[in-house]
């Protein structure tokens, strides 16, 4: 019956929608986590199943549950985020320098023993794992050695570089009151509040799938850069019921992005026809300890790790199967789902998160993204689908 490939399968699930979907929230702290020391959260890297998780007073790995504490091989328990090049070293940036795991030794590098900075604050490495170090006082590169590359921004003569982010052949540097620089080849174009952006600080950046490099900002909310150089705002300024304008952290996941918050939780972002919409998660609702998010990833699993100054915490939408209900009489044609009498249709992503619901006989599936999704029936028959 399938006339259009975008269609690619289907997988039949029997039982209620509200059985298929429920959510699991875990919380690691120094009370019933011994090993860690510190509940402030930095920065999480996820390498396999192995997380990494840097604090405020220590480096820690968390697999099958063993926590490992890697604190005595630092210039500085004071951890701001870690990397993994493309060999699977992991690179460690302390207030105190960098420190380099080659999974057998450790190698730090400080402004004793080169000319690296002491204050390293990201990370990030191209196609041929030439290491991009943001520090407080510059960028810098390392390849064999390390050289100074960037030491003034567009608005300050010097510059404390936050975030970096590859798009294509150019590097994304987001600084701390110094503006959005691009860095290709030896040049490097910077925008800033005079030219378009609204916040001349980024806590986080983000590339997507479209090209789009989305910056969050501790004033200025959600900033999306798109490819023609336009400039989109997504704060209370603009958007009335807009969680949080003090932002962090950045996240993709399939076709939504988690957004971390100072003092509002985290929230799931999507546009629909370019319209905003957001579902917050905080401690009033959800099973988060604190509402100071700090970091988002996710693992291979499709689960969330955030990073908050009350512990870590691992969020899982939980899927299971339950009951057995009648199969509904319907057909596909193309991407469209048709019943022979009108049907409440309820459409969900892989998340379970409500992306539109309509009563009609067809159920139009153009405008979704590629991913997968649930479609329920009159609340009672659930299939899943893979659009491609």
């Amino acid at each position: 019956m399938l006339s259009n490939n975008k269609i690619a399968f289907i997988l039949v699930y029997l039982g209620s929608f509200g059985a298929l979907f429920s959510q699991e929230w875990v919380v690691y702290n120094s009370t019933n986590s011994p090993s860690l020391l510190s509940n402030e959260i930095n920065c999480i890297t996820i390498q396999g199943q192995k997380k990494w998780i840097g604090t405020s007073w220590g480096l820690y790995s968390l697999e099958d549950n063993v926590w490992t504490n890697y604190s005595e091989h630092l210039p500085n328990n004071n951890v701001k985020c870690v990397s993994i090049d493309n060999e699977g070293s992991v690179w460690v940036g302390t207030i105190g320098g960098l420190s380099i795991y080659d999974g057998q030794e450790w190698t730090t590098y400080n402004s004793q023993n080169s000319i690296l900075t002491n204050h390293v604050n990201h990370v990030v490495f191209d196609e041929n794992n030439i290491a991009y170090i943001g520090t407080v006082n510059g960028l810098f590169t390392y390849n064999d050695g390390f050289s100074l590359i960037l030491n003034e921004s567009s608005l300050e003569p010097f510059i404390n570089v936050r975030k970096l982010a590859f798009s294509g052949d150019s590097l994304c540097i987001g600084t701390v009151n110094g503006g959005l620089g691009y860095l290709y080849d030896t040049d490097v174009y910077w925008k800033n509040t005079n030219s378009g952006l609204i916040d001349n600080t980024a806590t986080d950046l983000l590339v997507d799938n479209n090209k789009n490099l989305w910056i969050s900002c501790p004033f200025g909310g959600l900033i999306a850069h798109l490819p023609n150089g336009t400039f989109l705002n997504f704060n209370s300024g603009f958007f009335s019921n807009w969680p949080s304008n003090s932002l962090t952290s950045l996240c993709l996941n399939d076709n939504d992005m988690y957004v971390g918050s100072e003092g509002a939780g985290f929230f799931n972002f999507y546009l629909d026809d370019g319209v905003p919409n957001t579902t917050v998660f905080n401690i009033d609702n959800s099973g988060l300890p604190s509402n100071f998010v700090q970091c988002i990833v996710k693992d291979e699993d499709n689960v969330l790790w955030l990073g908050t100054n009350k512990g870590l915490v691992k969020w899982e939408n939980v899927q299971s199967v339950q009951g057995s209900l009648k199969e509904p009489d319907y057909e596909f044609h193309g991407n469209k789902i048709i019943t022979k009498e009108k049907t409440f249709y309820s459409v969900y992503n892989s998340n379970g998160k409500l992306i539109k619901e309509e009563s009609s006989i067809v159920l139009d599936l153009n405008k979704l993204s590629t991913g997968f999704y649930f479609v329920v029936f009159n609340n009672e028959f659930t299939k899943k689908i893979l659009i491609n």
